[in-house]
């Protein structure tokens, strides 16, 4: 009895199987795209800042301070953008919500991108001894 049973169930597995699958939304990817770029950009600015500065006299943690700083207006638009990001994709989150994933998010980018600058700054340093 139970072989029949198995045999009436397989083409119903098999064309689960040939099930297309669900396409991806254009308006996600196209944020996402946003986002990679806003960061690439933030990341830039952050890395020209630190090689146009002076690194002779102040602490590195000074200098890599100074060029996030320097580069704050690409990090606000792109806690913005990831604030939208993050309201596409919840859309049950509310604004203040979104806002918390968002500064979250950057602030995480921030510290790597600060941490790395730092490493550029002593290697500069170490190489006007």
């Amino acid at each position: 009895m139970r072989a029949p049973a198995f045999l009436l169930l397989l083409p119903l597995l098999l064309a689960a199987c040939d099930a297309a699958p669900p396409r991806p939304d254009p308006r996600g990817q196209q944020l996402r795209a946003e986002l990679d770029r806003l960061t690439a950009d933030y990341a830039a600015c952050v890395d020209k800042q630190v090689a146009a500065a002076d690194v002779s006299g102040d602490p590195a943690g000074g200098i890599a301070i100074a060029a996030v700083k320097a580069c704050r207006p690409i990090r606000n638009a792109l806690a913005l953008k990831v604030a939208s990001f993050d309201r596409f994709g919840h859309p049950n989150h509310t604004p203040a919500q979104a806002e918390v994933v968002a500064q979250a998010s950057v602030g995480v980018i921030e510290k790597d991108l600060r941490q790395k600058a730092v490493v550029d700054i002593v290697k500069r340093q170490n190489q006007m001894k």
